[in-house]
């Protein structure tokens, strides 16, 4: 129940669930390129990843930034507009670092935090439980992939 007193309606998320494990396929995809040794149209597979991971980082910020705009009444709302534009910034320089030895790490740690800030800021609408549950899952998948693609580098 929101301030108003009107009780937010459980959303069926089934579809964006099932997007959000399709989301997993790039990343096995790219995990898969690099064990190989196998390019993609030309595209090495950490660029690959890299670049699709730090696609998704920013993704999961702009959720934050849409909660915020659609939420004045937040509790953290100008902490979710911040930390949007940090991380968001964050998987930019993992993907320009994409060939040291720092761009997965910083792209890793950039789930590590959006995993643990969404537990904390809770920037989620009511009724979307089950959604943020497979998000939650989906993000831990993928954080083993970066450290699965950070070992075979």
């Amino acid at each position: 129940m929101d301030s108003s007193g009107y009780q937010q309606p459980v959303v069926d998320t089934r579809l964006f669930d099932a997007l959000a494990y399709l989301g997993l396929c790039p990343f096995v995809v790219g995990l898969l390129l690099q064990l190989t040794e196998v390019s993609l149209l030309g595209i090495d597979a950490s660029l690959f990843f890299t670049a699709y991971s730090a696609v998704i980082l920013s993704f999961l910020c702009g959720i934050w930034w849409g909660g915020a705009l659609n939420r004045p009444g937040h509790p953290h709302r100008l902490a979710l507009i911040v930390l949007s534009n940090v991380v968001a910034l964050a998987g930019w320089v993992g993907l320009m670092l994409y060939q040291s030895a720092w761009g997965l790490p910083i792209l890793a740690i950039g789930f590590v935090f959006v995993a643990w800030m969404e537990a904390r800021l809770n920037p989620n609408l009511p009724g979307r439980e089950q959604y943020f549950r497979t998000r939650s899952i989906v993000t831990y998948l993928v954080i083993a992939c970066h450290i699965g693609m950070i070992l075979l580098r």
